[in-house]
């Protein structure tokens, strides 16, 4: 009977394993499944002052895949120049940038994108890019200004007193209303705007120069655990208290998750701040809305009237200053590309933890960050060198190592 009962319990024991192993494969098999390949645009219609599409690939690691584009007149291209590219995706999702011109030219115009994988998946994407009116224009002769020729923002500039000298400009802003945020905000950075008894009052107000309409009412903070990022920090302005003041205008505001505006964004600012010289040091900040969207950031929040603000994808900033730093030389007059330095960071928005590590990784040209955006940058650097000097990206020369 004790021997009947002996094997009897090891045979339940052997079962028992058989389903444990079982279940085991189960679970693992489940932890990679397999993906789809798959392809899209991130948008089918582009914006006439924009250069650049984004096509979105989906596949498993180590798939091949192709992708080629076509249009009448041949105005799409890779970054290579090349009409088409082929790879191994490296990792399961995958951004390629389909790049061309603005286009001025009062029609409307067309493109094909065909996507294929090696396992057979087959994509037809097309898009179209708007045309714009390129006689609008916001000019003014300030280094840090972009070109700005599209009449579905605000332009508009700030000034306030500084010392001896009144209405100096403080920034200026891109504003788009349909994001109830601005698109970049450009200004020049000096010691001088550094220092001061200037002192942070927190209140966040509607710019008195836009439409109440238009802008995210901020006299509290964005729903959710969203802070009131500025994008010229208030620390760069203690110059004047009237400067400072100005920074708090919803236009400069944008919903950033709170520990990616407390750590990482605001070590960034500080670092800015550190590169600032005698000759003044020139300084867009960007935010944009039509990126890869972290899964720590969601798409939109709302303001304290309700309304929807969306929440940007990414952040950039953009430096440019003379290499020396005090040469008492204007921008547009240095024809010397070695003259000059400039940097980009572009930070994809996320709940970045208390990193406030400012890597190598971030960087990235201004030609590239135009690219992207399809804004033009600094453009009164002279024609000359303009190329070599938005080319640049030289982490080290900025004293970031890591």
């Amino acid at each position: 009977m004790t021997t009947v009962f002996s094997t009897l319990i090891k045979s339940v024991f052997v079962v028992c394993m058989a389903l444990a192993t079982l279940s085991c494969d189960g679970d693992s098999k489940s932890e990679q499944p397999k993906i789809e390949s798959s392809a899209y645009l991130q948008t089918t219609t582009v914006k006439g002052e924009n250069t650049s599409c984004a096509v979105v690939l989906r596949a498993q690691q180590g798939m091949e895949y192709t992708v080629t584009v076509s249009s009448v007149g041949d105005w799409c291209r890779f970054s290579n120049g090349a009409t088409t590219l082929s790879a191994t995706m490296e990792t399961t999702d995958k951004v390629v940038y389909v790049y061309f011109d603005k286009n001025p030219n009062g029609e409307s115009r067309e493109a094909d994108v065909e996507v294929s994988f090696s396992d057979g998946v087959f994509a037809a994407l097309h898009f179209t890019q708007q045309s714009y009116d390129a006689s609008i224009t916001f000019s003014r002769e300030w280094p840090e200004l972009p070109t700005c020729d599209d009449d579905s923002y605000i332009y508009l500039s700030h000034y306030a007193d500084m010392g001896v000298k009144s209405n100096v400009r403080n920034y200026t802003v891109c504003f788009d209303p349909k994001y109830r945020a601005s698109m970049w905000v450009a200004y020049p950075l000096h010691t001088s705007h550094t220092t001061g008894d200037a002192t942070r009052k927190d209140y966040f107000g509607y710019d008195p120069s836009v439409s109440t309409s238009y802008q995210a009412n901020l006299s509290r903070s964005y729903t959710g655990r969203y802070d009131r990022g500025h994008q010229i920090p208030a620390a760069d302005r203690k110059c004047t208290q009237t400067m400072m003041d100005q920074t708090f205008y919803a236009t400069n505001m944008t919903p950033q998750a709170s520990n990616f505006n407390q750590h990482l964004w605001g070590y960034l600012e500080g670092y800015v701040r550190g590169m600032a010289c005698a000759d003044t040091l020139y300084v867009v900040t960007g935010a944009w809305f039509d990126g890869n969207r972290d899964s720590s950031v969601a798409s939109t929040t709302t303001d304290a009237s309700g309304n929807v603000c969306p929440i940007p994808t990414d952040y950039f900033k953009l430096l440019l200053r003379t290499t020396a730093g005090n040469t008492k030389k204007r921008v547009q007059d240095i024809t010397d590309a070695s003259e000059l330095k400039a940097i980009g960071f572009w930070l994809s928005h996320r709940d970045s933890g208390s990193d406030i590590s400012i890597k190598s990784e971030y960087c990235m040209s201004i030609s590239d960050i135009e690219r992207i955006t399809g804004f033009e940058f600094f453009p009164m650097i002279d024609e000359s060198i303009a190329q070599q000097v938005k080319s640049q990206c030289n982490p080290s020369a900025w004293n970031i190592n890591q």
